[in-house]
């Protein structure tokens, strides 16, 4: 049998590390990339929140169509929860812009966003 001297075995380790590093690169750019593969500007379906609610089980708030709806998810199966129109709620607004509407959503009965959601849900 053949013996490896140390030139062999450094050659081996020098391989070995190299495709380690592309092995990571590449794992690093699909998830950077991941999202954003694909995507185009004029898509009907958007995922607006997740809530994990621990192990297996999350809520998720999903528009489509002008409509939003909260999905409820666990290891065996999805569950419609309920449908809502589209809120003009931006998503896009400053934190205090965000504080506030929530303030003003949670004294009314027309609560926009997800905790506005989730609340009438759990009220029907």
């Amino acid at each position: 049998m053949a013996s490896f001297g140390w030139t062999d075995w450094l050659s081996m380790m020098g391989s070995f590390l190299i495709v380690l590093t592309l092995l990571v690169t590449t794992l690093i750019m699909i998830k950077k990339m991941g999202p954003k593969i694909g995507v185009s500007g004029n898509k009907r379906l958007q995922l607006l929140e997740i809530q994990n609610l621990g192990g297996r089980q999350k809520l998720v708030l999903v528009s489509v169509n002008e409509e939003q709806v909260l999905i409820g998810i666990s290891a065996q199966s999805m569950t419609r929860l309920g449908n809502f129109p589209n809120s003009p709620f931006n998503l896009d607004q400053s934190e205090e812009s965000r504080e506030d509407s929530s303030n003003e959503s949670a004294n009314s009965e027309k609560a926009f966003g997800f905790q506005g959601i989730l609340s009438r849900v759990l009220k029907k």
